[in-house]
């Protein structure tokens, strides 16, 4: 690519959505000065009022098939490769005040990060933790079966303990808002796509830590999620869940990830006082 490269390229990936599902999150990335340009991938090409949209900044991809919510990304990583200094990884049901993606371009470019991600909170304003440590199976199993008897073990896997009001290491990044660098991506080569749905995220953020790049939470911008934890309402979404995590435990190990305990205690010991002695009691 001839010239200087583009700030961001936000990537928006579309399943069965109508206009108005995403009109918030669209019309917040449009307005940022950092983005260049807008990447919807519309996965299975069910949302045909997407051919409507008429805006300079807005690139269209068309997937027949739904082949998942990495494979949808990489399809942007693809299409605008080696074009941009980063690209923005984006659900379609967050928003932001204008000026707030800005905030986190800036910071990442002065800071020199491959990985970051802004405070997530939810509508009613509330922290959602977006930050968490590498998950152990029986961590997994606890959160989404017996949470009432883990919920201490649940609040050292979500970081409760970090101050969320300074930038800090995280192993694993919550894919529903995350700024990755064009650097990272050629050295990850994107989603692993054989996650359909769920644990994309944490093994694409641990991949990029494995680099030696930079990877951090950023307070300076904040964000919206509506998240929906469809796998606590919905069998299929459930059974996508632990699909997810058999392939993502199968890929990593299942008790033994020396490279997880060295980037967990990385983690503790930055967001802690007393790191050693929280991993010593989870």
């Amino acid at each position: 690519m001839s010239g200087n490269p583009l700030k961001i390229i936000a990537s928006l990936v579309l399943y069965r959505h109508s206009y108005s599902d995403i009109a918030p999150t669209l019309n917040a990335l449009l307005l940022e000065k950092s983005i260049d340009k807008v990447c919807i991938v519309d996965n299975g090409g069910h949302c045909d009022w997407i051919k409507t949209l008429n805006h300079n900044k807005i690139d269209i991809i068309i997937l027949p098939v739904n082949r998942g919510f990495g494979a949808g990304h990489n399809e942007s990583f693809l299409r605008f490769k080696n074009q941009s200094n980063f690209i923005l990884i984006c659900n379609p049901d967050i928003s932001f005040s204008q000026g707030e993606i800005d905030k986190l371009y800036n910071y990442s470019l002065e800071s020199n990060l491959a990985l970051a991600i802004p405070k997530v909170v939810y509508p009613d304003g509330t922290l959602q933790h977006g930050c968490k440590l590498l998950p152990t199976p029986s961590q997994l199993f606890m959160r989404r079966f017996l949470y009432r008897i883990s919920q201490k073990k649940n609040a050292l896997y979500e970081l409760h303990h970090a101050d969320y009001s300074r930038p800090f290491f995280a192993p694993s990044l919550s894919g529903c808002f995350i700024l990755i660098s064009n650097e990272a991506l050629r050295e990850i080569k994107g989603f692993d796509e054989r996650f359909f749905l769920y644990l994309e995220d944490v093994d694409l953020s641990r991949r990029v830590c494995s680099t030696g790049l930079g990877v951090r939470y950023c307070p300076c911008a904040t964000v919206v999620h509506e998240s929906q934890r469809r796998s606590y309402t919905n069998l299929k979404f459930l059974f996508l869940h632990i699909n997810s995590a058999i392939r993502y435990f199968n890929k990593w190990g299942w008790f033994r990830d020396a490279e997880r305990d060295l980037l967990n205690a990385r983690c503790i010991t930055e967001t802690s006082d007393c790191g050693t002695d929280l991993i010593r009691k989870k």
